[in-house]
């Protein structure tokens, strides 16, 4: 009888363990995200500023050299995001919205050519 109540503690303690790790690990995987949400906030808001910074020309106020760059799940979320706002606030035409789309694609990557299954995922309502 004494053998299954030590077992029983130590199945206790093991399990007390196993949830403190997972709690911890938990809690290190959730800061790494917010940290990355962050970090895409930041990013999206630069980008509406530098798009509102635009001259009448349609040229960036700032040169950027074409750098191939993935577009995560995440970052195209946010650009959709971005983009919405930009078509609600500014009151942009619908026949407008591809051109605006990419160039909303081409300031985030940097990279002129840009992927229209991307473009055409924007401006879907």
């Amino acid at each position: 009888m004494v053998g299954s109540h030590i077992d029983v503690a130590r199945a206790a303690i093991e399990a007390c363990f196993l949830l403190r790790h997972r709690s911890i690990a938990g809690n290190i995987a959730f800061r790494r995200e917010m940290d990355h949400s962050r970090r895409a906030i930041a990013q999206s808001r630069e980008l509406l500023k530098r798009l509102f910074q635009r001259d009448d020309n349609g040229q960036a106020w700032e040169a950027t050299d074409p750098v191939p760059v993935a577009v995560s799940a995440f970052d195209a979320d946010i650009l959709r995001a971005v983009f919405r706002d930009l078509v609600s606030q500014a009151n942009v035409p619908e026949c407008q919205w591809r051109d605006l789309a990419k160039s909303l694609v081409h300031e985030f990557t940097g990279c002129e050519l840009v992927e229209t299954g991307l473009i055409e995922w924007l401006i879907h309502k």
